[in-house]
């Protein structure tokens, strides 16, 4: 299991200028030849300027503070920059933000030769193409297929991954499923059972197998099969537009399950065969390749036969040996997963609950074996639920069985949801008590960074850290938004003092503000009955650990943070924040500044997706109710919403996998999918990046999803 790991944010993780310093001096120390600017006024821009040369730094950009002097350099614009002979620009940025900002600038970069890098060096691009080769797929399309069916009078087809599929990922999987309910190594036992009888030279069938294992029936076997086997939908389809125009339909299947097996599955999944048209090697005493297709000729003469499957050599060649010259090869969904741009997913197939998830993922996305002659070997993403579904929705229930497992390690007497991250988990968390799972309670908690970090202001450091904070503005708008200073109590702004002096001389009004705010969250908090000293987890999605220090140092409970991700803080200021992470890293920085895993880059899009329908929190009123920003969210965003909510709800209730079991997958095999987002893998059937746009109240700034996906 590797999901990650628990740390503090504590003084010995002080790297975060080691880190700067280290990739300035190896990436642009050396560069003095070029004119450079830096994108970003952060600490780290400072830290920059502080210990190396800048004499080739023409200047700072920022859009909200062009024209000012930061740091003893001019916020130029893109225009001042071309005129200033800027030859490249380097992003000071996490690698999540750094996406955004190069598509406001790409297109006037690429037409002015400008270059754009990264902190660590890398040249910033949308080119990540990876070529593969997809001609196979030009000939698996229905159209083709439904023109040989038209010119046969006998159509056959394979059963198992060309009608059938398992939602496992190798067919033994069932056998290791099926070690849970039957002890002694059960799986291993059936294997070597199957393996001895056709190294006898016969073709067993599933009861002559079970004559062979101590203790086990075939009935659980035959239980787990009804609930793993799905339709192959459009090769059903095909099956029946075969019967619709007066074809003789067979099935031919090498396979343990005899034919009267066979026929109660396609009966229970709606598929009409008549028993007597299936043709099973443990029935015919014959494989494919050794005398099952001479026992299809033997019934249909010298009619013309069309053979469809997915075996290139048992259903291809075997099929041609025995003069059945018409066939038709797909390919399953685990040889299309092989072929695909996900084919790196299955370096993770080391584990049962791994493949499980991977499994489950194709069973879907791959369902269809003439998807990639229609899309050119892209994935398709058809409107909002169904991308949800595949992508999004398995990322956030690996997480719940993460969460569920670290709150049972660490003892937690209650999970704090904070909102408006912990909408969707809450409706997870009430699905499973529903159907009887043991958790520990978990309850939806009002907090918001706007609440939490004014409410937790006690000196002039917690001024200080709430100051530097990221804020897209003037100084005056930032005292007024996020300090709630009323317009009276502003100080003007000379060009002789810095922006923390500035800020440290609104101390009263700032405390004054705190002070109200802080009783104000109390009483709200005490409504909850929280014991006083009792161990809480504090779920956010994506965070510094900005609310849960801000709330540490009021509440009378301890708080121990239970984060998909944590970014990169103020490391001294926030020692005492206890993080445990699905995605975390012992070394911070480079989950920072350099992508680690997918989730990184798209995590401001998986925020806006996982969020509740009710507004940002604003504070709370003096009965401890909370109050809300004005909403800003259109009845479209709303409705896509609802859509993505109930294809993760879903997700979990078709889910065939244990919270136990959820808890081991392995965080890069959900976190692969995300990289699916990308268009270069995926066609994209909706308008929702291109209409979603998205506000991020407290730092004042907007964007469009399209800047962060596509």
């Amino acid at each position: 299991m590797n999901w990650g790991v628990g740390y503090n944010l504590r003084p010995e993780i002080t790297s975060e200028k080691d880190y700067i310093v280290s990739q300035w001096s190896r990436n642009f120390a050396g560069v003095s030849n070029r004119k450079l600017a830096i994108y970003g006024i952060g600490k780290n821009t400072k830290i920059i300027l502080d210990n190396f040369d800048s004499e080739n730094i023409a200047g700072l950009m920022d859009e909200a503070r062009t024209g000012e002097n930061i740091y003893g350099k001019p916020v130029i614009s893109m225009d001042e920059a071309l005129s200033l002979d800027v030859s490249a620009i380097v992003i000071v940025a996490r690698s999540s933000n750094t996406r955004i900002i190069y598509r406001r600038i790409a297109d006037f970069c690429t037409k002015n030769s400008i270059e754009v890098y990264s902190i660590n060096g890398n040249k910033v691009s949308f080119d990540s193409y990876v070529e593969k080769s997809f001609e196979k797929y030009e000939n698996i399309t229905e159209n083709i297929l439904k023109e040989k069916i038209a010119g046969a009078e006998v159509v056959s087809f394979d059963v198992f991954d060309t009608l059938l599929m398992r939602r496992v990922l190798y067919p033994r999987d069932i056998f290791a499923l099926m070690d849970k309910e039957i002890p002694d190594e059960f799986s291993s036992r059936r294997v070597k059972a199957e393996m001895e009888l056709y190294r006898e030279g016969g073709h067993p069938n599933i009861y002559d197998i079970y004559q062979c294992i101590d203790g086990a029936s075939p009935d659980i076997e035959l239980e787990f099969e009804a609930q793993y086997l799905i339709k192959r939908e459009r090769m059903i389809s095909i099956l029946q537009y075969a019967q619709k125009n007066g074809k003789e339909v067979y099935l031919v299947s090498d396979m343990y399950l005899t034919r009267e097996i066979i026929k109660n599955i396609m009966d229970r999944l709606g598929v009409g065969v008549a028993v007597e048209n299936i043709l099973v090697s443990c029935d015919c005493g014959a494989s494919k390749s050794s005398g099952l297709f001479e026992v299809l000729r033997g019934k249909c003469g010298a009619k013309r036969i069309l053979h469809i499957g997915d075996n290139f050599e048992a259903d291809i060649e075997s099929a041609k040996r025995y003069g059945i010259d018409d066939t038709f090869h797909i390919e399953s969904a685990l040889t299309m997963l092989e072929d695909s741009f996900a084919s790196g997913i299955l370096k993770y197939d080391n584990s049962l609950p791994n493949r499980m998830l991977i499994a489950e993922f194709i069973s879907k996305a791959l369902n269809n074996p003439f998807l990639f002659g229609e899309t050119q070997g892209k994935f398709r993403l058809c409107g909002v639920y169904e991308m949800s579904y595949l992508l999004i929705a398995p990322l956030v229930h690996c997480f719940f069985g993460w969460m569920f497992a670290k709150a049972r390690e660490l003892r937690l007497e209650r999970v704090l949801l904070s909102s408006r991250d912990g909408f969707v988990i809450e409706l997870m968390y009430k699905l499973y008590k529903s159907r009887g799972v043991d958790l520990p309670p978990m309850q939806y908690f009002y907090s918001s960074r706007a609440a939490a970090v004014l409410a937790g202001i006690f000196d002039d450091g917690d001024i200080l850290h709430a100051a530097r904070l990221a804020y897209a503005g003037k100084m005056r708008d930032m005292l007024k938004q996020r300090f709630r200073l009323p317009e009276d109590k502003i100080l003007p702004h000379s060009d002789n003092i810095d922006d923390e002096s500035y800020v440290l001389l609104h101390r009263d009004a700032i405390m004054h503000c705190a002070d109200i705010s802080r009783k104000q969250y109390m009483a709200y908090i005490d409504s909850l009955g929280i014991p006083a000293g009792a161990n809480v987890g504090f779920f956010d999605f994506v965070s510094s650990g900005t609310c849960q220090k801000a709330l540490q140092n009021f509440v009378n409970f301890d708080l121990i943070g239970l984060y998909f991700v944590a970014v990169s803080g103020e490391a001294e200021y926030k020692r005492d924040v206890k993080i445990e992470t699905m995605f975390g890293s012992l070394n911070v920085f480079s989950n920072t500044f350099e992508k680690t895993y997918n989730i990184m880059e798209n995590y401001i899009f998986l925020e806006n997706v996982i969020t509740s329908y009710e507004p940002t929190l604003s504070g709370f009123d003096g009965g401890g109710n909370p109050v809300f920003i004005h909403e800003r969210r259109t009845e479209k965003q709303f409705s896509d919403l609802r859509e993505i909510h109930a294809a993760i709800l879903d997700y979990v209730r078709n889910s065939k996998m244990r919270l136990d079991d959820i808890s081991e997958i392995d965080a890069p095999v959900p976190d692969f999918l995300l990289s699916l987002f990308q268009s270069q893998f995926s066609v994209i059937e909706t308008d929702y990046f291109a209409n979603e746009e998205l506000a991020d109240e407290f730092c004042n700034r907007e964007f469009g999803l399209s800047d962060i996906i596509l």
